[in-house]
């Protein structure tokens, strides 16, 4: 049949088409994509940990602070109080009180200063997470740029093909594009192959020699089929 040289043209294409569809949903552009904004994602997550870490902070610095100002108060109070006691065990008792002020308010500069360190830490954290989000929602806008042009490439390359399958598919019978149509979608291999040699180029596997035979005895008017994976052959 004169048809079946066009129809394995047609099988061409139609493979051809599928390996860019594959290619295109596994496209080397699109993974660089997804792991620039995974990176951007987890330094932004990173940022707002941080954020909240040196606002908690800030906060403890701000009580710290308030409870010195009140310790200062309760000194000043507490030494103005001493000036004017007489008895010794009550002046004893604002002495005491006094230390124990103090000492609270040691504690929290000590803790206030520890604070700032953290404080200091995080801005610098900070810092350079800015830094790192810059540059990832550059690398993001730059892998979404060359998606889209990849993309693009591929969609070009699919009209193509699609042209090239229409100009093919006019010159076959329609009968002939049906069978052809229903046994393609029934299969993963091409439905159409050649032979090379005595080898199927559909399931590559090896016709005998009375299996040959049979084929080239088969009519302009039939389509060869493989006896092995039953894809129509061009013998």
């Amino acid at each position: 049949m004169a048809s079946i040289q066009s129809l394995l043209e047609l099988q061409k294409i139609d493979t051809a088409l599928l390996q860019l569809s594959h290619r295109q949903a596994n496209l080397v552009e699109r993974t660089n994509l997804t792991k620039a904004k995974s990176t951007l994602t987890a330094t932004q997550s990173g940022q707002a940990i941080a954020t909240a870490q040196l606002e908690k902070v800030k906060s403890q610095i701000t009580n710290l602070e308030l409870a010195n100002k009140k310790c200062e108060a309760q000194i000043v109070k507490y030494s103005q109080q001493l000036r004017t006691v007489i008895a010794p065990r009550e002046a004893e008792a604002l002495q005491h009180e006094i230390e124990t002020v103090r000492a609270e308010r040691s504690a929290n500069d000590d803790q206030e200063l520890l604070l700032l360190e953290t404080s200091e830490r995080l801005e610098l954290q900070l810092k350079d997470l800015d830094e790192r989000i810059n540059a990832g929602s550059v690398a993001v806008a730059l892998a979404t740029t060359a998606l889209s042009e990849a993309i693009k490439g591929c969609e070009t390359e699919k009209k193509l093909f699609d042209n090239q399958r229409q100009v093919v598919a006019a010159a076959i019978d329609l009968k002939v594009i049906k069978l052809y149509d229903n046994k393609r979608n029934k299969r993963t291999t091409p439905a159409v192959a050649d032979l090379h040699g005595s080898k199927c180029q559909s399931c590559h596997l090896d016709l005998s020699v009375v299996e040959l035979a049979a084929l080239k005895k088969i009519g302009d008017s039939e389509i060869a089929e493989c006896p092995n994976c039953d894809c129509y052959l061009v013998v």
